[in-house]
């Protein structure tokens, strides 16, 4: 069995963990939920550590490309919620947004880009681990903040989500900087992917500063957390159709 084909199937059976354990998880067989979930977790890191080396050489941008590091991230913080929370009702459903994104992975193509000179820098790999991770700050906080607006009080935390996920893209901000400038010599480059980035970044620093604002509730620091899962969403895959084409090593 090849690299390739083993963190394939870890991811398989990551997914297939993820599955059982929404699905004990409605039919309230809380230990057998939690057994499936910590499986999945298991499977899904092996194969992120796997993808490492999926063309033989060691190459860790490969781990943290976003369209297979979002949906680990998203398990990683529903780990997180998991040790600091007690209601199993605030937990089990995120499996819902995680199963999305690792169903979409599952369809994309599996394959690592090329090494490139621009991409032998830690930087690099530094930048898309804070973006991604960030990425899925947002989208948690965004998940509970429409639990919120439904009327769960109890994930008025969402708001510490979308402060993390600030704080961690803003690290990716100055991470990506010193990657072009090692890469491509600037700082900043006009070009779609970079616009996008500050697009996101300037759209949740407002978010940061609405408390300045006497009017501005928590009711509609949801409703901006929603908006901002839109935003980042559409801008996700849009780069990811950019991306499909392009050639890859591996599948």
């Amino acid at each position: 069995m090849t690299i390739a084909s083993f963190s394939l199937l870890c991811l398989y059976l990551a997914t297939g963990s993820y599955v059982c354990s929404f699905v004990l998880f409605i039919f309230k067989k809380r230990y057998a939920t939690e057994l499936c979930f910590i499986c999945g977790i298991l499977f899904h890191t092996i194969s992120q550590v796997s993808r490492g080396w999926f063309i033989g050489i060691f190459t860790p941008i490969a781990m943290v490309e976003g369209i297979f590091f979002l949906p680990w991230c998203l398990a990683f913080l529903m780990l997180g919620v998991r040790l600091s929370q007690k209601d199993k009702n605030l937990i089990y459903p995120v499996l819902i947004p995680v199963l999305f994104f690792l169903i979409v992975a599952l369809i994309y193509p599996k394959g690592v880009f090329p090494p490139s000179p621009q991409g032998q820098t830690v930087f690099s790999s530094l930048f898309f681990f804070f973006e991604v991770l960030a990425h899925a700050c947002f989208i948690m906080g965004a998940w509970y903040a429409l639990s919120y607006l439904r009327g769960n009080d109890d994930t008025r935390f969402f708001h510490s989500f979308i402060i993390w996920g600030f704080i961690f893209y803003s690290i990716a901000q100055v991470t990506g900087a010193i990657w072009c400038y090692l890469g491509w010599g600037s700082l900043f480059n006009w070009s779609q992917r970079h616009l996008q980035s500050a697009a996101i970044w300037c759209f949740y620093a407002a978010y940061v500063h609405l408390r300045y604002l006497p009017s501005w509730d928590i009711k509609r620091k949801a409703a901006y957390s929603l908006a901002g899962f839109a935003l980042v969403l559409f801008f996700i895959y849009l780069g990811h159709l950019r991306e499909v084409n392009m050639p890859r090593l591996g599948g």
